[in-house]
């Protein structure tokens, strides 16, 4: 113990605990100690470190391996490890250096012994497993002490033997908080500035070393503070403090500013990693706030845990996720009246000294099932088997049923039992991600709510729960198939737009994008602008590599963008519905397709809780099917559907009005763009037809495509066979009835359109003489429009009208489709 000048004993104390990461190098020992000087300015400071990163783990595997009868050197790498820092140091000033080389030397060589010792025995008693534990504490503590005396700094070296007296198991003890006040009294009185205490352990009452058990250094700390009522208790790690979740599971986490001790120990308990669930237990009741700062950003200001922290404006405070769970069940006919059952739970567990995360029961009190860590799962079942041999042997007990591979996600916050709906808006964003809940379990407190669910769809669901009550980005996942004139403008404004959506909370990612004959597949995402790009030399495409990617990823909000005319790519809706995904299609073929199909597709959306959006697949990108939906939605009766739906044939009809001939019409349409490579394909009106049977089966007409009456724009006795160019030649010798018929009705005050007509479940497309004053008589020159007279518009009707046409606006629907799939109304 060094020599310090004595100081005001008034003067407040702080206690500044050090985990691993932030004395595991000599650069970083020397952060700590210039945060330490900073600190004495203010108040009186009790240091606690931890050993140095990786150090504690690498001696337990030392141990592991001894029992085993084998070395793996831990002995060495550990003298080696700290003798490397100790040079690296240097020379300090009026400092017994050489004592403090030999003091390393020692520690390395008393591990060694040790673990030689276990070898030969092939058993490690607990007095031999906590000296070498707990060297990791020793040594590091030493080499802080040498830079804080090079620095000029005196200190008192404590040791936890005696400043920390425990009782029970050597390898996790129990601290005396009433002795441990009585040790501290001396240094609290003696108004000495600075004090290091090893974390970890303490001693019993033959002064041999005692573990507190994992996350001890925290206790050491908590128990330093409550002993010498400190002003402040502060926990420097890695982190800016406490988050709303494990940022490394969920990257939109945030800071939190303030906790209440309750909040802190509930996430503590169900994952929360920061600190450890007994840290607080000692603080609590005398008040001491506790600050979690991090030693690599020491100007911020961390999270503040204090008795009452200032309301959240979140429905919650914290989000955890508890990994590697077994929920074990016991269950039987017997079990209702049978007394005592959850005691004998607790009691035949508590004597193997295993923990119990939660527990829920039956109503009935058929069943009651508690959850444990994996780890524990073998002897918990032997436990409860035998406790209840008796009543199995009865037939009135089952044997236990354990289920593995589980993982506990928790909502946690004191405000909650104030604010109804949180445990709805909980199951439903999990309903919401096909989660099945296995287990629900509740505090009467109401500061917690947690719902048992697979380890797998746990990770899944984590980012998704918390952006639906956090109001961080949500993460939508696109998968998309063809990149064509749409695709590729899709591709585009996925680029423009990303960074707008992504300040509004939504984080857009291109997964996988793939043409007809190649797919590329991203571990994380694409840039959209280079897709096309990466393509190239990609493998071959499958839907099922789409298919078992999402099964492995298991995004929240995975979406199939379906770019292509392909009918076998449509055929397989449904199989991405089963998988998880939502369905965004540019294409008509499959709700114009076989009506049996289209019913199978809407099944299983209904069963899967799966969304398909297909606004392009009418008004391409003049919306259409949005309009109709919130008409049908509103209660409206829809009475009648008229339209221009096709951007071709409005350009083409718009120039027979002008005078202009057929086949010049034809010429100029295809040279402006408008046309398919074969213009009959436009001329049929079969892809109206296909549109019309679409608004048809929205209104719930069961109509097959061949029950469309459809007349297409060129006379009927036209040849209209041959090649395009056979047909083209001989597409004049039609002008002149085309233009007669136009010419006639224009006489009587009438223009030609090609209308699709949706009425009394019966659906008619080609071309009709509209009035003047009809909706649809100014329509053209590739504009499109639609006329819905309903119950509430009526006489006049509801009129969409723009020009849809054209792979940029598509794409534009197609996005805005995709971004439907964000739930905008987060609580």
């Amino acid at each position: 113990m060094t020599t310090q000048r004595k100081r005001d004993a008034r003067r407040p104390v702080r206690v500044m605990k050090f985990g691993g990461t932030s004395v595991g190098s000599t650069e970083r020992m020397t952060a700590v100690a210039g945060l330490i000087e900073e600190a004495l300015a203010e108040s009186r400071v009790i240091v606690v470190a931890s050993a140095m990163e990786g150090v504690t783990n690498r001696l337990l595997d030392g141990i592991s391996a001894a029992v085993k009868g084998e070395d793996d050197r831990a002995a060495d790498a550990f003298g080696r490890w700290h003798l490397l820092m100790f040079d690296q140091i240097g020379m300090a000033d009026g400092f017994p250096t050489q004592a403090m080389r030999s003091l390393l030397e020692g520690l390395g060589d008393e591990v060694g012994r040790l673990l030689a010792g276990v070898r030969a025995l092939g058993v490690c008693p607990p007095q031999t497993h906590a000296r070498i534990a707990s060297a990791g504490e020793r040594a590091s503590c030493a080499l802080l002490s040498h830079i804080l005396q090079k620095r000029g700094l005196e200190h008192d070296d404590l040791d936890p033997c005696e400043y920390i007296p425990c009782t029970g198991s050597l390898l996790e003890a129990t601290a005396l908080p009433g002795a441990l006040r009585e040790r501290f009294s001396e240094w609290k009185r003696s108004g000495r500035d600075l004090a290091l205490l090893p974390g970890f352990y303490g001693g019993d009452e033959s002064g041999r070393i005692a573990l507190l058990g994992r996350g001890g250094s925290d206790l050491s700390a908590a128990l330093a503070a409550a002993a010498v009522e400190a002003a402040l208790l502060e926990i420097w790690t890695d982190v800016d403090g406490v988050f709303t979740a494990d940022p490394r599971l969920v990257p939109d986490a945030m800071r939190l500013s303030a906790l209440s001790y309750d909040e802190t120990m509930e996430l503590a308990h169900f994952g929360a990693k920061v600190l450890h669930p007994r840290t607080l237990a000692p603080v609590r009741d005398p008040g001491i706030p506790v600050r979690v700062r991090n030693t690599f950003a020491p100007d911020g200001e961390g999270t503040l845990i204090t008795g009452h922290a200032p309301a959240s404006p979140h429905l919650a405070r914290g989000l955890t996720l508890l990994r590697d769970v077994t929920l074990l069940t016991l269950s039987g006919p017997g079990m209702p009246g049978l007394p005592g059952v959850a005691a004998r739970v607790f009691s035949s567990l508590a004597r193997c000294g295993i923990n119990v995360l939660l527990i829920t029961q039956a109503s009935s009190e058929c069943a009651i099932s508690l959850g444990i860590r994996t780890a524990d799962r073998d002897e918990a079942v032997r436990a409860l088997d035998d406790e209840f041999a008796r009543e199995r042997a009865l037939s009135l007990v089952e044997s236990v049923e354990p289920l593995a591979g589980l993982a506990v996600l928790s909502l946690v916050g004191d405000g909650m039992r104030h604010r109804p709906g949180v445990a709805a808006a909980l199951f439903g964003a999990l309903g919401d991600l096909g989660c099945n809940v296995v287990a629900i379990a509740q505090g009467s407190s109401e500061r917690s709510i947690s719902a048992v669910v697979t380890e797998e769809e746990g990770v899944r669901a984590l980012p998704a729960v918390h952006a639906r009550f956090f109001d961080t980005a949500q993460r939508v996942d696109v998968y998309l198939v063809g990149v064509g004139l749409v695709g590729r403008q899709f591709l585009a404004q996925l680029e423009r737009s990303a960074e707008r959506w992504r300040e509004r909370g939504v984080d857009l990612r291109l997964c996988a994008v793939a043409d007809s004959r190649r797919c590329r597949i991203a571990p994380r995402s694409l840039v959209p602008r280079d897709a096309m790009a990466a393509l190239e030399g990609a493998p071959p495409f499958d839907p099922e590599s789409l298919l078992t990617d999402v099964r492995k990823r298991r995004p929240p909000t995975p979406v199939l963008v379906d770019c292509t005319s392909a009918d076998s790519l449509a055929q397989r809706y449904g199989d991405f519905v089963d998988s998880g995904m939502h369905v965004v299609s540019a294409s008509k073929l499959l709700n114009s397709g076989p009506l049996p199909r289209y019913r199978d597709l809407r099944e299983r959306l209904r069963l899967r809780r799966r969304r398909f959006h297909y606004e392009t697949n009418v008004g391409a990108g003049l919306p259409v099917i949005g309009p109709l939906h919130d008409l049908l939605a509103g209660g409206d009766e829809v009475i009648r559907i008229e339209g221009v739906l096709s951007g071709t044939l409005s350009y083409v009809l718009g120039l027979l009005q002008d005078g202009v001939p057929l086949s010049e019409a034809v010429a100029r349409a295809r040279e402006a763009g408008y046309t398919e490579p074969d213009p009959r394909v436009d001329l049929s009106g079969l892809d109206v037809a296909r549109k019309a049977l679409v608004l048809a089966r929205e209104l719930g007409a069961p109509l097959e495509l061949s029950d469309v009456a459809l007349e297409g724009l060129l006379p009927p006795l036209f040849d209209a066979s041959g090649t395009v160019e056979e047909f083209l030649a001989r597409l004049p010798s039609a002008d002149a009835e085309v233009a007669a018929r136009v010419a006639a009705l224009a006489a009587a005050g009438e223009v030609l359109r090609f209308v699709a007509l949706v009425e009394g479940g019966r659906c008619a497309v080609g071309p009709v003489a509209v009035d003047a004053t009809h909706p649809l008589a100014a329509v053209r020159g590739g504009e499109n429009a639609i006329s819905i007279t309903s119950a509430a518009y009526s006489p006049r009707p509801l009129v969409v009208r723009g020009y849809g046409a054209g792979a940029e606006v598509t794409a534009a629907g197609v996005l805005a489709d995709v971004m439907r799939l964000v739930p905008w109304g987060q609580p």
